[in-house]
């Protein structure tokens, strides 16, 4: 049975199908041909199947309002042997004698005694669902109490301390969804030449160039021709465990509809998170090797900002002078890593000196650009140093595709796995997001550094 978020998943996979059809018929202005119009109600028909599977879990797992509390309108006689437990009842297992006889055999036996007719009652984990005991559901609290409920001011205090007059009547409900945080700018990765591996990788390297050299002319002599034989080095690819687990208990997962597809989003981004980092500083002894501190020197000696209203011109000065040292065979797919404070930094700097040629500019879709060429920002990269410091590197600029390899063991994919076996007598489920990753500079050259000083 497909998870909610495997529902999700498919059902956006079906919507985007369809919106490609409609946007490729409206960019060519034409409608659509048969053939499009047979895979366009197939992706709409695949996506109403699964919004409908998506409700009927909703319903499932969360609280309705349909549930009925002891006392509520709706409410029906039941056989005494339900009223006995004190648990309200719903009308269509009111109307089953022989399951509330059999559910009151079953405390009376101590639960020995457990006739077939428990099995409409049944959990899926070998327990027994009380008729109407949803009703008595909560969303639990950090510490695992249930949440306070609250009155209005006159009629108890705001943290129920107290409930003489009603402190605990008005309920607080609480959304079961997480509003999760943002994903940080991860861009070395979508910047880099990613490729899966099933194995070690050993790639060759040319280290130098082979010599020509001129050959005398043949007279009365033998004179051969010179020269020396290029030299060639190899780096290696290997690949790193990265992952993470997460405990939920069988109640959390239980009381927040959408826990499991949270914490997994969460594994997701944690995971990227670490690895980005790695990416851009890793040491490359028992993990990947990161490509700041790895790359060519670019324009040598440091730009020193001094604090002065000259700063801006010295940025600048820095971004134009790194794009000559990078060969012409890596200007054509060239592009720049830094953080988004640095780009700002620099779009400041080129209002404060009024160029007429704007260095830093946007395009339509949102891409940012400096130079022409393309910005990539990433929160590990370096920041402009604000005090008295050195050798900060915090500008990249290069054909990454062609100087950073990042391989991935497998394929693309961060794996998922769900354990529930290992806690099952704690009651509690692990989550597990694994994937095996390396990074190289094999072309260090085609990534030159801008390198910034402050004093």
């Amino acid at each position: 049975m497909e998870n909610i978020l495997t529902l999700k998943r498919n059902r956006k996979v079906a919507l985007d199908k369809a919106e490609a059809i409609l946007a490729a018929a409206e960019h060519a202005k034409r409608d659509l041909t048969v053939s499009e119009k047979e895979n366009f109600a197939e992706a709409m028909k695949e996506a109403t199947a699964c919004d409908g599977t998506i409700a009927a879990r909703d319903q499932f797992n969360t609280l309705k309002a349909s549930m009925l509390m002891p006392g509520a309108p709706g409410t029906v006689a039941v056989d005494p042997s339900f009223q006995s437990f004190g648990f309200p009842v719903r009308a269509a297992e009111a109307m089953n004698p022989e399951l509330g006889k059999a559910l009151h055999g079953f405390f009376r036996s101590g639960g020995k005694s457990a006739g077939g007719e428990l099995l409409a009652l049944a959990d899926g984990e070998g327990g027994y669902r009380i008729p109407g005991s949803e009703a008595y559901t909560r969303q639990r609290a950090a510490n695992g109490s249930f949440p306070k409920i609250m009155a209005a001011t006159y009629e108890g205090t705001p943290d129920g301390g107290s409930d003489a007059a009603g402190g605990y009547a008005v309920s607080v409900p609480t959304v079961q969804q997480v509003v999760p945080l943002a994903l940080p700018d991860l861009g070395i990765y979508d910047a880099s030449m990613v490729i899966p591996t099933v194995s070690a990788v050993k790639i060759p390297v040319q280290a130098s160039f082979g010599t020509s050299a001129i050959k005398a002319e043949s007279t009365g002599t033998i004179a051969t021709f010179g020269g020396t034989d290029p030299t060639l080095g190899q780096i290696e690819l290997d690949a790193y465990m990265v992952g993470a687990v997460r405990i939920a208990s069988w109640e959390l997962l239980q009381d927040v509809a959408l826990w499991q597809e949270f914490i997994v989003d969460d594994l997701l981004k944690g995971h990227r998170i670490l690895e980005d980092s790695l990416l851009a500083t890793g040491t490359g002894t028992n993990q990947p090797t990161g490509v700041f501190g790895n790359t060519a020197t670019g324009t040598g000696s440091a730009y020193e900002l001094l604090g002065t209203a000259a700063d801006s011109q010295t940025l600048l000065n820095s971004l134009f002078d790194v794009t000559s040292t990078l060969k012409g065979a890596y200007q054509a797919n060239a592009s720049w890593v830094m953080s988004r404070a640095t780009a700002l930094t620099i779009r400041r700097a080129q209002m404060q000196t009024n160029l007429f040629a704007p260095v830093a500019t946007v395009d339509a879709d949102g891409t940012e650009r400096i130079l022409g060429r393309p910005v990539y920002f990433d929160v590990n990269a370096p920041a402009l140093p604000t005090s008295a410091s050195s050798g900060v590197v915090p500008i990249l600029f290069g054909d990454f595709k062609q100087g950073f390899i990042v391989g991935v063991r497998g394929g693309g994919g961060i794996n998922v796995k769900l354990l529930d076996q290992p806690l099952a007598m704690q009651g509690q489920l692990a989550i597990l997001a694994y994937r095996r990753i390396d990074s190289k500079v094999r072309r260090s050259e085609a990534i030159q550094a801008v390198t910034i000083s402050h004093s």
